[in-house]
C-alpha cells in the first residue's frame, strides 16, 4: 500500500526554501503525494511586491495574503486530518507568526499523531516566519527536524537536539549540461569580458553596499590590463541601482529557467554578506547553485560560506586585513583561461562530493522509509 505523504510549503514554485529544500525532490518520492500549498503563485507575487505599493495598498495586500493563508492552512489542516497522512513535511511554518489559536489546535491535532519532519534554511526565529507556539509544537512532534547548518540548529531547544539532522540545499535542475560544451562556451566569451553573477532575493540586494566599489574597481583594472569589459548580472525580484562608470550591471527578472541560463553564460558566481545574525543562518545556496555547473565562486566569510568554498574553486573574503578581498580573488580567478579552467573544474569536483542532489534525495527516500510514530 502506497505511504501517504503530505508536503506543507509557502508556495511550491516561486518560495526558494520550498522547492529547493523539498519540491524538486518529491518528484521522486514514492507514494500518494499531496502538496499542500498556503499561497498561490498570483498571490504570493503580490505580497512580494508589495513594498513597491502605497501604505495602504500595502496593508490590503497584507491583510488578504494573511487571510488567504490562514484559510488554506485551515483547509488543508482538516483535509489531512480526514486523510491520515503517514508523512508530513513543513517547510518552515504552517503559517505566519501571528497563528490563530484555533489553527494551533489543529496544528497539534495533526502533527500529535503522525510522522513529522520539519524542515528550515533560515533564521525564522529572527526574521519572526514562526510563532513561539508553533515552534514549540514542532519542536516536541517533529521526528526530525531537518537543517542547513550548526547555526540554525543552535535555535532547538537542548532537550529536541538529538532529532536534527543537517542537509544542505542544492540544486537538481541546473544538471543535465554538457559540462566540455559548457566549459568551452565560457572560455570562449571570456576572452572578450568577464561575466559575474549574482542570484537572490530583494531583501538581500542590499549586501551590495558592502562590495559595489571594489565591483567597479575590478572593472576598471580589467578594462586597463586586458581590455574587456566587466558585466555584473543581477538575476532578482528587484532591481539593482548603483552609479558605476566601468562596471555593467545587468538586471533580469528572475524566473528559474533565466537563472539557471545566466548562470550557465557566467564566469564567476558571487555571495556577498554583511555579518550579523540573519546571515549567519544562511545556507551558502547561492554559492551552491554556481558550483553545481563548475562555476568558480567568491563569497563573503560568513556563517556556512566558509564550508562552500574552498582554496580550489575559488576566494573567501573576509573585512580583516589579512584576508584577500573581492578585487584580487576576481583577478586571480579570471587571469588567464587556463586558470579559470581550473578553479572550474574544482567547483564541479566539490558540489559533486559535498553538495550533490543525489545525496540529499537518497537521504529523503530513507527518511520516508521510517515508520517512527
Amino acid at each position: 500500500m502506497k505511504k501517504k505523504i503530505s508536503i506543507y510549503v509557502r508556495n511550491k514554485k516561486i518560495t526558494p526554501s520550498s522547492y529547493y529544500r523539498i519540491i524538486q525532490y518529491s518528484v521522486f518520492f514514492d507514494g500518494d503525494i499531496k502538496i499542500r500549498e498556503n499561497s498561490p503563485s498570483k498571490i504570493y507575487k503580490k505580497q512580494l511586491n508589495s513594498q513597491s505599493l502605497n501604505f495602504f495598498r500595502r496593508i490590503l495586500v497584507g491583510v488578504f495574503y494573511y487571510i488567504i493563508l490562514v484559510v488554506r492552512t485551515s483547509f488543508s489542516l482538516c483535509k489531512d486530518l480526514i486523510w491520515k497522512p503517514d508523512y508530513v513535511i513543513v517547510s518552515k511554518s504552517f503559517c505566519p507568526k501571528h497563528t490563530p489559536a484555533f489553527l494551533n489546535f489543529l496544528i497539534k491535532k495533526l502533527v500529535e499523531t503522525t510522522t513529522v519532519y520539519w524542515d528550515y534554511d533560515d533564521n525564522i526565529f529572527l526574521n519572526k516566519e514562526i510563532s513561539k507556539k508553533q515552534a514549540k509544537i514542532l519542536m516536541k512532534y517533529s521526528n526530525k527536524i531537518i537543517v542547513t547548518n550548526d547555526f540554525l540548529k543552535g535555535f532547538i531547544d537542548d532537550k529536541y537536539k538529538d532529532k536534527v539532522i543537517l542537509m544542505p540545499t542544492t540544486d537538481g535542475d541546473l544538471q543535465g549540461f554538457n559540462s566540455t560544451e559548457l566549459k568551452k562556451s565560457r572560455k570562449s566569451a571570456l576572452k572578450k569580458e568577464v561575466r559575474i553573477v549574482w542570484v537572490g532575493t530583494s531583501s538581500n540586494l542590499k549586501n551590495f553596499d558592502i562590495i559595489i566599489n571594489e565591483l567597479e574597481k575590478v572593472a576598471e583594472l580589467v578594462q586597463e590590463q586586458y581590455k574587456k569589459r566587466t558585466i555584473l548580472t543581477i538575476v532578482c525580484n528587484a532591481k539593482l541601482i548603483k552609479k558605476t562608470n566601468f562596471l555593467e550591471i545587468r538586471n533580469i527578472e528572475w524566473d528559474r529557467e533565466v537563472s539557471k541560463k545566466e548562470i550557465y553564460a557566467a564566469h564567476i558566481g558571487i555571495m556577498p554578506l554583511i555579518q550579523n545574525n540573519y546571515s549567519l543562518g544562511k545556507g551558502g545556496f547561492k554559492l551552491v547553485q554556481y558550483i553545481s555547473t563548475g562555476l568558480p565562486v567568491v563569497g563573503s566569510g560568513v556563517g556556512y560560506n566558509n564550508e562552500v568554498i574552498d582554496l580550489n574553486c575559488g576566494y573567501i573574503v573576509d573585512d580583516n586585513l589579512t584576508s584577500i578581498h573581492w578585487i584580487d580573488a576576481i583577478l586571480k580567478i579570471i587571469e588567464s583561461p587556463l586558470i579559470w579552467e581550473t578553479y572550474s573544474d574544482a567547483a564541479y569536483s566539490r558540489w559533486k562530493q559535498k553538495f550533490s542532489f543525489e545525496t540529499n534525495l537518497l537521504s529523503w527516500k530513507e527518511l520516508l522509509s521510517r515508520n517512527e510514530v
